[in-house]
């Protein structure tokens, strides 16, 4: 390789890290990903394979599918089989904390030759990394044995990101996937996800590229390219557009570390007022190349030569509406509390329901006065919370598709009609006279496999709505840490003390994981109690938050503003301390219907201003005035319910409602029964149906996986047992699938 030679080559994961180590030099940074950047690659990856999975003639040959393009990477060779990274790190570290995961599960389900593939890219000799950052190897080793990592205060911003971002995988890899696509999933990554590496000649050459990317400039963007292509048809008024435009590039810089804040309000902004309803390609192009979008559609959105005061407008109208949005930028980067309320934006980022903006915008006209701007962004920000909380509370689907479904097919449709705050807050509440199931549904609704996000959600809101109620001192975003609050369990995983009143170790599981058996306790507190029997726990409580301090006898006296909070909501006989005679049933259940009627309270449609038609009265919202820039648009769904096989299955009327199905555990055999959306009621608890047969198996087996499709199984007529999995894959095969 000549002097200064740069050359580039395609790598598939595999491939990639083939008896090679990959190290960084002393000018790298740290390892900074977030949860937006891991959860955005994640959810591309799972989405990218869902997509691929879905389409039979790739899985009979897989090598015909398309790959999937991850990005360049840099690096130079000190010696054969040793890299230095020079771009890249950042992926390269994900991807190692996301192949430990796999591998995890891979092992849990005796999957051998997932395990060995696994092996070959996570470690060069089966002992060292084939990442081999020093730095990083505890966390790593922790990660890959299954344990815990504790962080200390000598640690670095990377192992502490390091342990937070694998905890996180592993979150969003069983929401993501079902346990049987695992395998499938862990081949794609590794044949069809390719980098191209860019290799450079020496490290003072490698050192001069690092410089180059980072110092000498940005390649233009697609926001760069839409103000040029602005600024060339807009005629005489050049200079102000550009003055307009850079000044709204300065009401969007809220943090000067987030480079992409202008091209995710311009993509909102197009997608809320001038994407074609109903037209999911609309809605890709300008996800992909917003600029080609608006060149392509010119004649649309009036942007045409002979007009050239069309092209100011269009960005007075960004402008105006990123002043009105600047708020709700703030907003969901720190908490906003007090006469705004604004703090359901921040949640909503949290719970990944970033297409709120989009929303927002839909409901904001760029010439509404702040106030009313401000007041619109916060019903809608409202409303997209209590979905949340419904739906997590129905144990129905979270994901990015869910609230995209929302936003897109159903929201923006409704506010892009509505012109006052009042028909925003109507149209809103009227919406919520539609939403299936109830707060009360959720009865036995708990802890699971894969929702202990959206359960810690619930939890930090009811913790902060009692301290606040009781005007004592609380940070809800210290409940949201994981690191600084732990989910407690009331019940020590002992079935042996409660087995005279709980013989079925599966109702004893289920009970011990409801949410009424849980609560939020600071973590150097639940390092210390261990599995202390509840009673001898109380002590402790008492010096934690009400939620939890309320269990031990005598904490409600000389403590008027609590009492007062009970009288005020009705909580006299849920809000209460228990003593030592009470069973685990009895608390249980006592708490469960507490944080209901907390619920209930938190998002009551009136409190949020959302108002609700009384019942008797015609549903439906009396249709304001059309904006001239949109054509009136139908009602359409609310988004879905379940997108499991099994949901699918019931809606082809493959299964019914009401069959039983049945998983064999150690010759113990587990019944539970369909509903109508294709949840899984274990028939030893009821109540509250899992939404995925993989979580309603692992209650049942007692373990942390199940690949449900497998181990769950109908019995014909003749007695025989076949898998869900088999009836699935014959359906297919038939075409009644």
């Amino acid at each position: 390789m000549g002097s200064d030679e740069i050359r580039s080559q395609g790598f598939s994961l595999k491939e990639l890290f083939r008896d090679v180590t990959y190290e960084i030099d002393y000018y790298q940074r740290d390892y900074t990903w977030g949860e937006d950047e891991v959860r955005t690659l994640l959810r591309d990856l799972c989405g990218s394979f869902r997509n691929w999975s879905a389409n039979p003639s790739y899985l009979r040959r897989p090598h015909t599918a398309p790959q999937y393009f991850l990005g360049p990477f840099v690096y130079y060779e000190s010696a054969r089989n040793r890299r230095y990274l020079v771009d890249g790190q950042q992926r390269f570290v994900t991807l190692h904390l996301l192949f430990l995961q796999l591998r995890l599960a891979a092992q849990e389900r005796a999957d051998t030759r997932a395990v060995d593939r696994l092996n070959r890219v996570i470690t060069i000799d089966g002992a060292h990394f084939s990442l081999g950052i020093t730095d990083h190897e505890p966390v790593l080793r922790a990660v890959a044995e299954a344990r815990t990592y504790e962080t200390g205060a000598g640690d670095s911003l990377s192992r502490r990101n390091l342990w937070a971002r694998s905890r996180q995988i592993e979150s969003q890899l069983a929401e993501e996937l079902d346990a049987e696509n695992l395998t499938r999933f862990t081949e794609w990554l590794l044949d069809r996800v390719v980098l191209v590496g860019i290799r450079a000649a020496d490290s003072d050459h490698g050192y001069r590229m690092f410089e180059t990317m980072n110092d000498r400039g940005a390649r233009l963007t697609a926001v760069d390219l839409l103000k040029s292509h602005l600024l060339s048809h807009v005629g005489a008024n050049e200079d102000q557009l550009n003055t307009q435009w850079q000044e709204m590039l300065r009401e969007l810089a809220t943090d000067r570390e987030d480079s992409t804040a202008a091209s995710r309000f311009i993509k909102a902004f197009l997608l809320a007022r001038c994407a074609r309803e109903a037209q999911d390609e609309d809605r890709r192009q300008i996800e992909r190349n917003l600029n080609v979008w608006v060149r392509q559609n010119a004649a649309r959105l009036h942007l045409v030569p002979e007009h050239p005061d069309n092209f100011l407008h269009f960005v007075q109208d960004l402008l105006k509406s990123a002043r009105l949005f600047r708020p709700f930028l703030a907003a969901g980067r720190a908490l906003k509390t007090g006469g705004d309320r604004l703090e359901t934006v921040l949640f909503n980022e949290r719970n990944a329901l970033g297409c709120q903006a989009v929303a927002i915008l839909a409901a904001i006209d760029p010439d509404d006065q702040p106030s009313d701007a401000k007041h619109k962004g916060r019903l809608v920000a409202d409303y997209m919370d209590r979905w949340y909380a419904l739906r997590v509370l129905q144990d129905l689907p979270v994901q990015s598709a869910d609230a995209d479904t929302l936003t897109h097919d159903t929201l923006v449709p409704l506010l892009s009609r509505c012109r006052t705050v009042a028909d925003v807050a109507e149209a809103l509440g009227d919406l919520v006279t539609q939403d299936p199931g109830s707060i009360r549904d959720a009865v036995t609704l708990g802890l699971r496999g894969n929702n202990a996000h959206q359960i810690r959600y619930l939890l930090a809101r009811a913790t902060a709505y009692v301290e606040e109620s009781c005007q004592r001192p609380h940070d809800v975003l210290a409940y949201l840490d994981r690191d600084r609050f732990h989910i407690e369990h009331l019940w020590a995983n002992h079935h042996h003390r409660v087995h005279k009143e709980i013989p079925d170790p599966v109702v004893f599981r289920s009970r011990r994981n409801q949410l009424g058996g849980l609560g939020l306790l600071m973590g150097r507190e639940n390092s210390s109690i261990n599995d202390l029997p509840l009673h001898d726990k109380a002590g402790y409580y008492a010096r934690s938050n009400v939620l939890l301090g309320i269990i031990a006898p005598g904490y409600d006296q000389r403590n008027p503003l609590l009492r007062e909070f009970i009288k005020t909501h009705k909580l006299d006989k849920v809000l209460r301390p228990f003593g030592p005679r009470e069973t685990m049933t009895s608390v249980v259940q006592t708490r469960q219907e507490l944080y209901l009627c907390l619920f209930e309270h938190i998002w009551n449609p009136e409190r949020l201003g959302l108002p609700v038609p009384p019942a008797g009265e015609p549903e439906g919202v009396p249709q304001p005035p059309t904006r001239p820039r949109r054509a009136t648009a139908q009602r359409r769904p609310v988004a879905g319910r379940r997108r499991t096989d099994v949901a699918r299955m019931v809606a082809a009327r493959i299964l019914t409602a009401g069959t039983q199905i049945v998983l064999t555990y150690r010759s113990t055999d587990h019944w539970a029964t369909i509903d109508e959306d294709g949840g899984i009621i274990l028939n030893a608890t009821g109540g509250t149906p899992y939404g995925r047969v993989d979580e309603a198996g692992a209650v049942a087996r007692g373990t942390k996986t199940c690949q449900g499709m497998n181990e769950w199984r109908i019995e014909d007529e003749a007695g025989a047992r076949i898998s869900l999995r088999t009836l699935r894959d014959r359906a297919m095969a038939s075409g009644d699938l």
